[in-house]
This record gives structure tokens, C-alpha cells and sequence, in this order.
């Protein structure tokens, strides 16, 4: 059995309510799963338009 099998056979068991809140985790990890990979391109995307003779700041140029 899949780990999707299992959990639909879990979530089948289970009352209304609770099953109402296994949909509610499983939407809030999907929808967090969803921002990473858009911050993992927009830092990609971010860091391909910069060269190598960019400056570097610090947290101490931060503090001026």
C-alpha cells in the first residue's frame, strides 16, 4: 500500500471533523511547498543577473 493509499484509508476512518483538519494541514503544506519553489527560482533568477565584480555587503554596511 502507498503512503497515499494510507493516509485516503485513514482519512476514510476518521470524522468529519478531524479529516476536515487533515485537508486543512495537507492545503497549508502544499501551499508552503509551493512559495519555496517560487523562492528558490526568484533567488536563481536574482543571483544569474549579477557578475562576479558585484560588491558583497555585510550586516555591519547594514548598521551605517
Amino acid at each position: 500500500m502507498t503512503c497515499k493509499q494510507t493516509a485516503v484509508d485513514l482519512i476514510n476512518r476518521m470524522p468529519e471533523e478531524l479529516a476536515r483538519e487533515v485537508q486543512h494541514y495537507a492545503e497549508y503544506l502544499y501551499d508552503r511547498s509551493q512559495r519555496e519553489d517560487w523562492s528558490g527560482i526568484s533567488l536563481a533568477h536574482l543571483a544569474a543577473r549579477y557578475g562576479e565584480n558585484e560588491v558583497e555587503y555585510t550586516l555591519e554596511d547594514l548598521r551605517r
